[in-house]
């Protein structure tokens, strides 16, 4: 007799939805699990590339404003449960020093580490 995973009640003591439910995650196990091609990334990236540089300026708007909303309501939020502005300005500013940081950092480590070329 076959048992459902839980606590082995058989299939046939289940109430009628569990039934259907059991073998609605039965089916679902069954199938492949889905994928995205390999070069799914790439077509992603060109697509981008293609849009046209007005959607470009809109979408850096868009975050950019994204990112000051949320930067702002982190400090209410922070300040409202008795954080002191030192250690919000240190959360906040922290993270924004380390993104600005990380191109220079690359910068500065591609042109002083080239390949000798012989």
């Amino acid at each position: 007799m076959a048992c459902s995973k839980r606590k082995d009640i058989p299939v046939t003591e289940m109430k009628p939805d569990e039934a259907g439910v059991d073998s609605l995650l039965r089916r679902s196990m069954n199938v492949p699990v889905p994928s995205l091609p390999l070069d799914f990334d790439q077509r992603v990236t060109r697509e981008l590339r293609q849009r046209s540089p007005l959607l470009d300026r809109y979408r850096r708007l868009l975050l950019t404003c994204y990112g000051l909303i949320s930067v702002v309501i982190s400090m209410v939020v922070m300040s409202g449960e008795g954080l002191g502005w030192g250690p919000i300005a240190v959360t906040i500013l922290g993270p924004l020093f380390l993104v600005a940081a990380v191109p220079w950092a690359r910068r500065a480590t591609h042109t002083t580490i080239r390949p000798s070329s012989r």
